[in-house]
C-alpha cells in the first residue's frame, strides 16, 4: 500500500477513534487533583504548563487553584498554527478557550497536555490540529498526558509526526512511559 494511502488510513482510524471517545466524555475526574499533586510532589518542577479544561475534558481546575499557590503557573494560546504558553490574565482566544495575556514563556519544567487517549508506551490522541505535536517537537522538559481512566488504551494510533509524552495521569494512577 502506497505510503499516502497509509497516512489516509491512518488518520481515518484516529479520527474514528476520536469520535467514540468524545462521544463518551465526560467521566469523573474525581481523584485527579491528588494525582496531579503527586506528580508535582515527585518532579519538583519550578514552572508547570497546564490547561484551562474545557467541560469535557479532564478537570484540572482544582489543581490549578492548589498548584498555583506554589508553582508558577502557565497556560496555552494558539499563535497561528502553533502553541505558546504564557501568565497572566486570559481573553477568549482561539476556539473559545481563555488564553493568558502575558509575555509568552520557554522555560517549562512540566506539560500537562489534555488528551482524549493515551497508552502505556506515551503514545496519545490529540483533537486532531497538532498543536501539541509542533510544540513538544521542540520541548525538552517532561511532559504528561492527562486522560480519563476509561481512556487509557492498549495503544493509539501514532503518524511520523505525533510527539510521545513521558507520562499519563488519569483519576486513579500515574503512568511512566518507556
Amino acid at each position: 500500500m502506497p505510503a499516502r494511502w497509509q497516512d489516509y488510513a491512518m488518520e481515518n482510524q484516529k479520527e474514528g477513534l476520536r469520535k467514540k471517545l468524545q462521544s463518551l466524555r465526560p467521566h469523573s475526574s474525581t481523584g485527579l487533583t491528588e494525582q496531579l499533586l503527586a506528580l508535582v510532589a515527585e518532579l519538583s518542577p519550578k514552572r508547570i504548563a497546564s490547561y484551562q479544561p474545557q467541560p469535557t475534558e479532564p478537570d484540572v481546575s482544582e489543581f490549578n487553584q492548589l498548584a498555583s499557590q506554589r508553582f508558577e503557573l502557565v497556560f496555552p494560546r494558539v499563535i497561528g498554527e502553533d502553541l505558546e504558553f504564557a501568565a497572566g490574565p486570559t481573553v477568549p482566544g482561539e476556539f473559545g478557550i481563555l488564553a493568558p495575556t502575558g509575555p509568552a514563556e520557554t522555560e517549562i519544567d512540566l506539560v500537562l497536555v489534555p488528551a482524549l487517549a493515551a497508552d502505556p508506551m506515551g503514545n496519545r490522541l490529540g483533537k486532531g490540529r497538532g498543536f501539541y505535536d509542533r510544540f513538544l517537537a521542540g520541548f525538552s522538559g517532561v511532559c504528561y498526558a492527562v486522560v480519563f481512566e476509561e481512556e487509557l488504551l492498549d495503544s493509539v494510533p501514532v503518524e511520523s509526526h505525533d510527539r510521545a509524552v513521558d507520562g499519563v495521569v488519569t483519576p486513579h494512577r500515574t503512568i511512566d512511559c518507556d
